[in-house]
């Protein structure tokens, strides 16, 4: 796996590989769930059941070495100001739109859209399991992206305030999963959270980088 992490030569073929080989679904980390924050709390219970047909969303986990060399993926901080999850941490992504030819599409026009990735520019390796946002109703499908050397990025800014460039390895580190307490506007949760350059990653984002992480050790365990 350090070969990977490191950036070298075949990583774009070893993590596609990877993508096609997991066991479906890719097991998912319990932890990323949200929980009630103390016992008797009105965290809101969703029924999947209960809820009209999710609307499709795509997200791309674009990959490229970094500056150093290792294994990267730029996720986006969010504007303060927008009506929807505020100053988060996220990957780029969004709704499907009537003009995208498929949800790929969708990756690759929001990445570009939010960060100025040409799509051109981006081979898609592979996707992780589809990821149901219950607060917004979306159905999530992750696109893994890569580009063979760092591309030039320049943040939308009316949606996004920094660019955050992640290594992959930290997400393999020993402590790299956090239990936080996360609160907003009268509520309270707990949920497993990464920590990166003073941001906290948890929500789908964290879901979706976990399962890629996941997909990353079955592959060297099998290996």
């Amino acid at each position: 796996m350090d070969r990977i992490l490191r950036g070298g030569d075949g990583w774009q073929e070893a993590v596609g590989r990877a993508l096609a080989q997991a066991t479906r679904p890719i097991a998912a980390d319990p932890r990323f769930a949200p929980r009630a924050a103390t016992t008797g709390s009105n965290l809101p219970r969703y029924d999947r059941a209960a809820f009209p047909p999710a609307r499709p969303a795509a997200t791309l986990l674009l990959l490229y070495p970094g500056l150093d060399g290792e294994l990267t993926v730029p996720l986006t901080v969010r504007h303060a100001d927008l009506r929807a999850h505020a100053g988060e941490i996220s990957l780029p992504g969004g709704a499907a739109d009537p003009t995208d030819a498929s949800l790929e599409a969708t990756a690759l026009r929001e990445a570009h859209e939010e960060v100025g990735v040409e799509p051109s520019s981006v081979t898609i390796i592979g996707a992780l399991d589809d990821v149901w946002i219950p607060v917004s109703n979306f159905e999530l499908r992750p696109f893994v992206g890569a580009v063979a050397a760092r591309p030039t990025m320049t943040p939308q800014i009316e949606e996004v305030t920094e660019i955050v460039e992640l290594p992959v390895r930290q997400l393999l580190t020993d402590g790299a999963i956090l239990d936080e307490l996360i609160e907003g506007p009268g509520w309270q949760l707990r949920a497993a959270a990464y920590r990166y350059a003073g941001h906290r990653i948890w929500g789908a984002t964290a879901r979706t980088l976990a399962m890629f992480a996941a997909v990353l050790v079955q592959a060297d365990l099998a290996a």
